[in-house]
């Protein structure tokens, strides 16, 4: 539930709890908004005098609730500020610009085979600057990029904008500063955060995770990831890899992997692979509509594969019920619609079986409904949720009065 606070920051955090109440249920009334964040009605009045002034809310039509006179409904303003999301895997880099509604106005997307580092640098300068030519609008409107990249990640954090990234499995990218390399090149503020994480904020912004405030993400693309929402909050874990479900130990019958640890689900569940085996039969993909026409097709590698992940995914998924207790677990990512049907028909079949007699509180399992630009979306929404989200820590990190003022210079 949303709620506000009397605490220390609790203006801002007030007006950030005011502006998830219109982002969610909008348009809305300031009573409805009242009675959903449990602020005072005076208080209500007050905050979104400020955020009509700073032009980040309007006011639309008027409605009849009740006796009196009627209530004029309130939205975000989707003009007054835009986002720009980076999305870059093994595969590809994926580019979204979005406005402050959420609404996803212009998107590009680059296919790519392991990207170097400079090689992926000057792509994301490149659709950055394309983005913002086909919408037409000035870069000072652009309140911040976020970049997704392949998890897990070393990440130095010394303020909300994270420093150096160290993906493991993208090789070229060793200890590369995306942030300050990005800052300096765009001159915008820069968030970066795992992919898996992304797409589950991507679910919980613009998709099914709307109004669920307890899921899982499972995320299927070059790698295998996860991300985790607690009380309507991204969990991100000690080190910022939480739902890291790919090192998932696997029992393999007993087949080595040749290395020295024993096999996990991503090493055998991941597109990369899957590509990878299918260049060694002569099929190049290009496209998931290619990688769809051959599954439709009964290419027996894909087959294969898929058959695999079925029956490795359901111990995962057992063991997400009982340790966190979701109220959904999402499956998604790069996988085309069909494959991700026909996945989440096996494991509704075969999870019961796994479970005890009695057990009470399934989770639903549910494909992702913010599509396969999940991850671009999700990281689009950094620079919006550290702005916005009535969250302590990005509360504490950034006045409200910056936030207003911030606004009011860009129009």
């Amino acid at each position: 539930m949303l709620q506000g606070t009397n605490l220390q920051y609790a203006n801002s955090f007030n007006i950030r709890i005011v502006i998830e109440a219109i982002r969610l249920y909008g348009p809305v009334s300031r009573g409805e908004v009242a009675k959903r964040t449990r602020l005072t009605a005076q208080t209500v009045t007050n905050i979104t005098k400020k955020l009509m002034k700073g032009n980040l809310i309007v006011e639309g039509d008027r409605v009849q609730e009740g006796r009196g006179a009627p209530s004029i409904l309130l939205s975000l303003n989707k003009d007054a500020a835009f986002s720009i999301g980076l999305d870059l895997d093994k595969d590809h880099l994926t580019g979204v610009l979005i406005d402050l509604d959420g609404n996803m106005r212009q998107r590009t997307v680059r296919n790519l085979k392991f990207p170097k580092s400079d090689e992926g640098m000057a792509m994301m300068e490149e659709i950055v600057n394309e983005l913002l030519e086909k919408e037409g609008v000035a870069r000072e409107k652009i309140w911040g990029v976020g970049v997704g990249l392949p998890g897990p990640m070393v990440i130095s954090e010394g303020t909300i904008l994270k420093s150096v990234v160290n993906p493991q499995f993208l090789p070229g990218w060793d200890n590369v500063p995306v942030v300050k390399m990005l800052q300096e090149k765009l001159e915008l503020p820069v968030y970066l955060e795992n992919n898996a994480s992304a797409a589950a904020i991507g679910e919980r912004w613009y998709g099914a995770g709307k109004h669920i405030n307890n899921f899982f993400y499972i995320y299927i693309g070059a790698g295998l990831g996860g991300g985790l929402f607690i009380n309507g909050q991204l969990h991100s874990g000690f080190t910022g890899n939480a739902g890291e479900i790919g090192y998932y130990p696997i029992d393999r019958n007993g087949i080595e992997n040749g290395k020295d640890y024993k096999p996990h689900l991503g090493e055998y569940y991941n597109l990369a692979l899957l590509y990878e085996k299918l260049e060694k039969e002569g099929i190049d993909i290009q496209s998931l509509d290619d990688l769809k026409n051959l599954y439709e097709a009964g290419n027996q590698t894909i087959i294969q594969w898929f058959e695999l992940a079925a029956e490795q995914l359901l111990p995962v998924l057992l063991s997400i019920e009982y340790l966190i207790d979701p109220e959904v677990i999402f499956i998604g990512g790069r996988l085309p619609e069909i494959i991700l049907v026909d996945l989440l028909e096996i494991i509704s079949e075969k999870l019961p079986e796994l479970r005890i007699a009695g057990k009470l509180g399934n989770p639903d399992i549910r494909k992702s409904t913010a599509g396969l630009d999940a991850g671009a979306l999700g990281v689009a929404t950094l620079p919006l949720y550290a702005t916005f989200a009535p969250i302590p820590k990005f509360v504490m990190d950034q006045s409200v009065d910056k936030i207003r003022n911030f606004t009011k210079s860009k129009n």
